[in-house]
């Protein structure tokens, strides 16, 4: 192994809500299997910011370092790592490992594995100078790609990418994207990619005219009546819930004509409630997303080499994360913030 810096800078969560803590810390030696990666920038994603808050606990004691969007460079392999040399351009996502074994990993659904561990949450995460990740979950990074862009699809854009083809959309039906945001922007160029017609819902007007630059045939108020206004287009074919609010889910319902898809993705802290005629009467189908395969993040890194897919991200550098976390907590944030470690 090269010659390494004993320490590196890494931003530590040590309370919910707490000032991250910029710190030296020792830098990660790669274990059997694992990578060791120089980080250059890694995105922001609002599941930093549900632990950050403290809505879901961690499974270890704190302090810990988020992020789960990583790009670097490969500075060191540990024993058994057959495929990946230094140097290489790879990208850290948020499964960390899966059991390997179970009829979802070996189904082609290893992100619902019962045993799956994330970066971030269950070892520590990108937001450092250095962090390790397992080779078999590592993500080629194709060097035309710019990194700050390309961060994001590791969980953003690869968690919309999911959702879309959960829904199985066809050229022509209408689809209601909930949440023009971060993945909602994902979401809405991919089912125009399928040929699907789309309406994006938004409380921020902001938000609705860069949808309708994306692609989007509609913009729609969330802060009007959504539903009344999609069932006058016909009704929603396949709706997908971007919207980390409960308040949406209700709309959701209202927009969806007999038999739509439904696709939940993002995270409300509060329950969702519907009564069993809403569901059945209509025939729909809800369908939870999380994340997505390793096949699904070398599809959608394959999409933004061709230039089909956009990211709309804004770099932040390194010392202002704190400023970034408070930022994308006031919802003040248009695409994707991507903090810069270099």
């Amino acid at each position: 192994m090269p010659v390494l810096s004993d320490t590196m800078t890494a931003a530590f969560m040590t309370a919910p809500g707490a000032p991250l803590r910029l710190a030296d810390a020792p830098v990660p030696r790669p274990g059997v299997g694992e990578l060791l990666v120089r980080i250059e920038v890694c995105g922001l994603c609002h599941t930093d910011l549900h632990y950050w808050k403290g809505d879901y606990p961690l499974p270890r004691a704190l302090p810990v370092v988020l992020g789960h969007e990583g790009i670097g460079r490969v500075v060191a392999v540990g024993t058994g790592v057959t495929r990946i040399e230094p140097g290489a351009r790879v990208g850290i996502g948020f499964v960390y490992g899966t059991c390997g074994h179970c009829r979802e990993r070996m189904s082609g659904h290893e992100t619902h594995c019962g045993e799956v561990t994330s970066t971030g949450v269950h070892v520590n995460g990108c937001f450092a100078e250095y962090a390790v990740l397992r080779e078999d979950w590592a993500t080629a990074i194709p060097e035309e790609l710019d990194a700050a862009a390309a961060a994001p699809l590791l969980c953003a854009g690869v968690a919309a990418y999911s959702a879309v083809r959960k829904a199985k959309l066809e050229p022509g039906e209408l689809v209601a994207v909930f949440g023009a945001g971060g993945l909602g922007s994902y979401a809405i160029q991919l089912a125009k990619l399928s040929g699907a017609r789309v309406a994006a819902v938004d409380v921020s007007a902001e938000k609705l005219a860069h949808a309708r630059k994306l692609g989007a045939d509609y913009g729609i108020s969330a802060l009007g009546d959504p539903g009344a206004e999609i069932q006058a287009l016909g009704g929603a074919d396949a709706c997908f819930n971007f919207a980390p609010v409960a308040s949406s889910w209700r709309q959701v319902l209202a927009a969806a004509r007999a038999r739509a898809r439904i696709v939940l993705v993002s995270l409300p802290t509060d329950p969702l409630t519907f009564e069993a005629s809403e569901v059945i009467e209509a025939g729909l189908r809800i369908t939870g997303s999380a994340d997505g395969t390793r096949l699904e993040l070398r599809r959608i890194m394959d999409l933004a080499r061709a230039g089909k897919i956009e990211s709309i991200v804004e770099t932040v550098p390194f010392a202002d994360i704190d400023t970034a976390f408070a930022r994308l907590a006031n919802g003040a944030v248009q695409g994707r913030l991507v903090i810069d470690m270099r």
